[in-house]
């Protein structure tokens, strides 16, 4: 058994003096937060001939989280010098008390496992949860998520030669579920009502104080699940390599995001749910090298990983947009089904226009203009839909920020107390989205890249004219000229010490010094 109380009380005092108001003031903020959980587990073991080894675990688990804030405001009167004190009990006559909602999350868990190896060389483990949140509707605060995994120690069986090219080998597979509420915060399912939406009654117009929700409830908001299968095998080789192999897939269903509404519906927040289905899957490696040369250590390890992400199912929508950016036109990315999750969508540039002869042959099937508003140093917009002009349905999607390859490398060298610690990582297959200026400021913010934008005939086919009449929509339309390349490889960690000889150590009774 175990358990922890966690409380905070946190009080701030703000006094505005008669000099700077009409009649002085004192405001009294009180915030108390409380924490508790509690754990209980009961573990078992079973050895049968040595052979068969049995491992159970029961447990549970629970927490919960309560936070409070109260606000209390005194105005003194004019003359009275208690107000120096700050003392919110002056009069209570003159005092507002203002409590904000509470906001609790409580969490409860009841799981069990089960461990089971045959000589070592067969393994099997079984677990299973019951999780319940208070942050889901009526109709799904609990969730099952099970998961077994079986492992198989080839080498160890006894038509396995010993060799010295493969020491070790051992197969694994597994499937599982897991559970997610953490992108919600408490009573997201419930529509909380907001103040402030004030009204005029009467023909002598006298505005009446109003509240309205504030979103649309949702008691059928539920867990966010993974299911998870992978397939791996593990080698030991040469006697001093490590290498694994790993395949997975995982499906994730009922995604927790905010649905887009029509503003008719007359909320200002937007509700919860859970919008669709997406799947990834791909291949993780690793491989390790270990051994000493007399006084030299050496031990390195890489790993490296691939990543296929599509969303799978929308609930009743062709797409979800997603983000903005200050006056840009149209949506940063969007969610579709077949696409990665979050994907870049917007126009697709295609040069930029030269001179005036190249705008009066970018034509359509009747001759006429396909950009009627351009002008050399402009954008040459793809008409992707073919229909003659440039509307928003030329839009098309244009990458991910999702990382197709991730990779990274340790070194870690030893010689005669000196080290040396090296981490290297790095992404690659990516698109990142630079939104580094502000587009009402079109005379300044930018960056050095400018420079080297087009000023004539030839100056440039990438970054567009600048001008403060951008009927182009060059910078205000979301496109491919707003995202770069993702890729990098970075050296993460760097470290190099010194450890003192234990000759040294003894002197000066220390254990290690480096």
């Amino acid at each position: 058994l175990e358990g922890n109380i966690d409380y905070r009380d946190n009080e701030s005092n703000y006094l505005r003096t008669k000099e700077l108001s009409t009649k002085p003031n004192s405001n009294v903020t009180n915030r108390y937060e409380t924490n508790w959980n509690a754990k209980a587990l009961l573990n078992y073991s079973l050895s049968i001939n040595e052979k068969h080894r049995f491992h159970f675990l029961l447990g549970t688990e629970a927490l919960k989280s309560t936070r409070v804030s109260n606000y209390t405001n005194v105005v003194f009167e004019q003359g009275e010098e208690d107000w120096l004190f700050n003392n919110p009990a002056y009069d209570e006559t003159n005092k507002t008390f203002t409590s904000y909602p509470n906001q609790d999350f409580s969490f409860i868990s009841f799981f069990g496992r089960i461990n089971y190896t045959f000589k070592d060389r067969y393994m099997f483990t079984g677990t299973f949860r019951r999780d319940g949140s208070s942050r889901f509707g009526e109709n799904n605060k609990f969730g099952n998520f099970p998961s077994v995994s079986a492992g198989w120690v080839v080498s160890k069986e006894s038509f396995w030669p010993e060799n010295n090219f493969v020491n070790e080998i051992k197969v694994r597979a597994g499937y599982g579920v897991n559970g997610n509420d953490g992108t919600l915060s408490p009573n997201q399912y419930e529509s909380l009502m907001a103040t402030g939406y004030n009204y005029y009654f009467g023909g002598a117009p006298s505005v009446s104080l109003g509240s309205a929700p504030a979103t649309l409830s949702n008691p059928d908001l539920h867990w966010e699940e993974t299911t998870q299968k992978n397939i791996g095998v593990d080698f030991k080789l040469f006697n001093n390599f490590n290498f694994t192999a790993e395949y997975y897939n995982k499906l994730t269903e009922g995604i927790l995001l905010q649905y887009q509404i029509p503003g008719y519906v007359g909320v200002t927040d937007l509700p919860w749910g859970n919008i669709g289905d997406m799947k990834n899957s791909g291949f993780e490696f690793e491989l390790s090298y270990k051994k000493r040369f007399g006084d030299f250590n050496f031990n390195a390890s890489g790993n490296f990983a691939t990543l296929e992400n599509e969303v799978t199912k929308l609930n009743g929508r062709e797409f979800i947009g997603m983000g903005s950016f200050q006056t840009m036109n149209g949506e940063i990315a969007r969610l579709m089904v077949g696409q990665p999750y979050g994907s870049f969508f917007g126009w697709k540039t295609n040069g930029i226009f030269q001179n005036w002869s190249e705008i009066n042959a970018y034509v359509n099937s009747t001759g006429g203009l396909i950009q009627p508003n351009a002008k050399p140093g402009d954008f040459k917009w793809v008409d992707n839909d073919g229909d003659g002009q440039i509307t928003d349905k030329d839009r098309a999607f244009l990458g991910n920020s999702l990382p197709k390859y991730t990779f990274g490398l340790s070194l870690n060298l030893e010689y005669k107390g000196f080290d040396l610690n090296a981490m290297f990582q790095g992404v690659a297959g990516n698109k990142i989205f630079q939104g580094l200026r502000r587009l009402d400021v079109s005379r300044a913010n930018y960056q050095t890249v400018a420079l080297s934008r087009w000023t004539g005939e030839g100056t440039s086919n990438d970054y567009p004219r600048l001008t403060t009449d951008d009927t182009n929509g060059n910078f205000t339309n979301m496109s491919d000229f707003y995202l770069q390349k993702g890729d990098y490889l970075r050296l993460k960690v760097l470290s190099v010490g010194y450890s003192l000889p234990k000759t040294l150590l003894d002197k000066i009774s220390a254990e290690k010094v480096r």
